[in-house]
Formats: structure tokens, C-alpha cells, sequence
């Protein structure tokens, strides 16, 4: 169960440096000065994530050991548009409001644990959503009004 619950945390870890990398790239090739604000802020914000996961050790993460698998479907968890050099604005958008949606559910599912550490994931799951909120408020005013 240790072991599951450590590879469950290096997931939780690793997509939220892939983000904080997501976001810096796409806030230096951002031309509107709104979307770079955006994406440096979720930069800054994924990192400190990640800071914050790397502090909890599997044991904070369920209360006992009882159960006999531990699936958290972390394959569903995965944005299936990688970022790329080519992606125009709208489809950085896009991929970003993914990744914000797959972390609610990723931190909802660990939250599921009910473990010491469950308030905190729950706590990030409320962020990743408003993250999602801010992002998808972004799109409709900067991507949905110019269609």
C-alpha cells in the first residue's frame, strides 16, 4: 500500500512541474498581456503545488491500509493534447482548462483516501477548479468574443 500511495504522490508531483512548465512557456509566447498575467500567476501557483506534495509522505495519505487495491484510474487523469510549439493561443486555452479539469480530479480522488492529508486535497481540488473558472472566463473573453 506504501508503494501505491508513493507512486500516487510522484504522479500528483510530476503534473504539477508539467504544468508550472506549461504555463512559463506559454506565458513568454503570450502576445495579449491578460493571458501572460494568467499563465505566469498558474505558473507560480503549480510550483508552489508541487512544493506542497513533495512535504506529504504516503503515510499523511490514508489512514489505513484496508483496502486491497488501490485504483485511483490516474490514466484517466491525462490530458490527451500534448503542448506543443505550434498550438495557437486558442488550443493553449484549451490544453490548460484540460489540465486544470484532470488535477481537480486527481486531487478529488486522493481527497477520496480519507487520509491525514485529505483536507489539503481537497483544498487543491477547489483551487485546480477555480484555476479551471478563471481560465474558461479567459477563453470566452478573449477567444469566444473574437469568433
Amino acid at each position: 500500500m506504501r508503494d501505491q500511495m508513493r507512486k500516487a504522490l510522484d504522479f500528483a508531483i510530476s503534473k504539477e512541474k508539467e504544468a508550472e512548465a506549461f504555463y512559463k512557456e506559454w506565458a513568454a509566447a503570450a502576445k495579449d498581456p491578460a493571458v501572460h498575467g494568467l499563465f505566469a500567476e498558474l505558473a507560480g501557483v503549480e510550483h508552489g503545488h508541487m512544493e506542497i506534495l513533495s512535504q506529504i509522505t504516503p503515510e499523511e495519505m490514508a489512514s489505513s491500509a484496508n483496502s486491497a487495491a488501490l485504483d485511483l484510474g490516474l490514466s484517466d487523469l491525462l490530458v490527451d493534447v500534448a503542448a506543443s510549439p505550434g498550438l495557437n493561443l486558442q488550443e493553449a486555452m484549451i490544453v490548460a482548462m484540460k489540465r486544470e479539469e484532470c488535477a481537480v480530479k486527481l486531487y478529488s480522488r486522493l481527497a477520496e483516501l480519507n487520509g491525514e492529508a485529505r483536507s489539503l486535497f481537497e483544498a487543491l481540488a477547489k483551487e485546480e477548479g477555480r484555476h479551471k473558472a478563471k481560465l474558461e472566463a479567459e477563453y470566452d473573453d478573449h477567444i469566444l468574443t473574437e469568433n
